[in-house]
């Protein structure tokens, strides 16, 4: 039951409040949007140089770093933004191509005589990843839900 005495309105909330707090908060709400508004309008439309650089690299693969900082020296390109972007470039693709056309290398076998072969022809796993795995069995709660993690975990990696 509702104690109708000590139910206090929103308009009654706010005649208790002083009015130099409310004024402060207006003026800090028109600072903001004043900051906001002049934020956005010494914003450049004018694309980044790692754009500039990124559509110079599409339009010419073969480009050297040379070629595209003369090219696009007038907007402030240097060879370290060239480097750059070229360098984030392979890496990101490195992601996609891992992904799609599986390892590169075979995995590497335990040699050492502290690990147990699962079975005569499959791979070895020494203590240490052992160890591990059974932590990861603990975290998950169960062997099930291990299992269901690492199914997710396969899937999400071949996205």
């Amino acid at each position: 039951m509702v104690d109708i005495e000590r139910v206090v309105t929103l308009d009654e909330l706010m005649d208790r409040v002083p009015e130099e707090l409310v004024r402060d908060a207006e003026i800090r709400s028109i600072e903001l949007d004043a900051l906001n508004n002049s934020r956005e309008s010494s914003m450049s439309k004018e694309p980044s140089k790692a754009k500039r650089i990124r559509e110079y690299l599409d339009n010419n693969p073969e480009a050297r770093n040379k070629d595209v900082v003369d090219a696009l020296g007038t907007y402030g390109v240097t060879a370290a933004d060239v480097a750059n972007v070229k360098s984030h470039q392979k890496r990101s693709e490195g992601k996609t191509r891992k992904s799609s056309a599986g390892p590169k290398s075979k995995p590497e076998v335990a040699t050492n005589s502290s690990s147990t072969a699962l079975t005569s022809s499959g791979p070895t796993i020494n203590w240490r990843e052992l160890d591990a795995g059974v932590a990861f069995v603990k975290a998950a709660g169960s062997v099930q839900r291990a299992q269901h993690l690492l199914i997710i975990i396969e899937q999400i990696k071949g996205c």
